[in-house]
């Protein structure tokens, strides 16, 4: 009886502990400002991937009408909130959002977005994170130039230059593996760091990778959309792959310390 009651006990407690459950999809294409066959192709794929089966509405944050012209275009329901002043935090509520979308910044010429935008989303980092933490999934677009761009997120997103050609733009395994593809029809912008390398979290996974010339020379398998599925923002950072944050294992073993002696004592009794 004793040991029955222990292996419900930890069923419960492992149900107690956060859910792994956002995706987040980040690229250095500005599909919203391009708007192509190819491009409305990626951005639809990466939405898809960030609202993960939720029929609810994505939260737009788009200073013009290139984000929500597109969104319009797919046939997704947005409601666009004007990251030229500052956000009200209640915004990211994920009951009532299935994600986020960012429109890419003015650096990649001609896109809607500027730096007082991005700062304001990196002024609600926190609440952010909880809707993330929530189930809410959360796609951007080209930073470009902008290095404070992704700064909304955990230190953990670099966008370290601008490639120069249009072409040279393949589909991982990974990428495959969540139906985004490759874009080589529409000029890009920024690049990412290697996960693991130059400020980018190891959880990250690659979609997208570009080999040819850049602003800090020749690239080869460069990452260029990258994402994280089924993770958590944690004090320091992402926690991605399907493992709980080391808080919540520690939470899990100090209950389940706690049920057995609970459990001890009683059969003891």
């Amino acid at each position: 009886m004793g040991k029955r009651l222990l292996a419900v006990a930890a069923g419960a407690a492992l149900l107690s502990i956060p859910a792994l459950a956002g995706n987040v999809i980040l690229t250095g294409h500005d599909d919203d400002f391009h708007q192509s066959a190819e491009a409305d192709a990626q951005a639809l794929a990466m939405i898809t991937f960030a609202r993960a089966g939720s029929a609810l509405p994505v939260v737009t944050f788009d200073a013009g009408s290139e984000l929500t012209s597109m969104l319009t275009t797919l046939g997704i329901s947005f409601v666009n909130v004007d990251p030229g002043v500052a956000i009200d935090p209640t915004v990211f509520d994920a009951t009532k959002y299935s994600a986020m979308v960012v429109a890419s910044d003015q650096s990649c010429g001609g896109c809607d977005n500027n730096s007082t935008d991005s700062a304001n989303l990196a002024a609600d980092s926190a609440a952010i994170a909880s809707f993330f933490n929530a189930g809410g999934g959360i796609v951007a677009f080209a930073g470009a130039s902008n290095t404070s761009y992704y700064s909304f997120l955990p230190a953990s997103a670099s966008n370290p230059g601008i490639v120069d050609c249009c072409g040279g733009f393949s589909q991982t395994a990974a990428g495959a593996g969540i139906s985004v593809p490759a874009d080589n029809t529409d000029f890009p912008h920024n690049f990412f760091a290697f996960p693991g390398t130059g400020g980018m979290d190891p959880n990250w996974k690659v979609a997208e990778t570009f080999t040819g010339g850049s602003s800090v020379g020749p690239l080869v398998d460069q990452p260029f959309t990258v994402f994280i599925q089924n993770g958590t923002i944690g004090s320091t950072g992402f926690v991605g792959g399907g493992t709980p944050e080391p808080g919540s294992i520690m939470l899990l073993g100090t209950a389940l310390m706690g049920l057995a002696f609970g459990v001890r004592r009683r059969c003891r009794s």
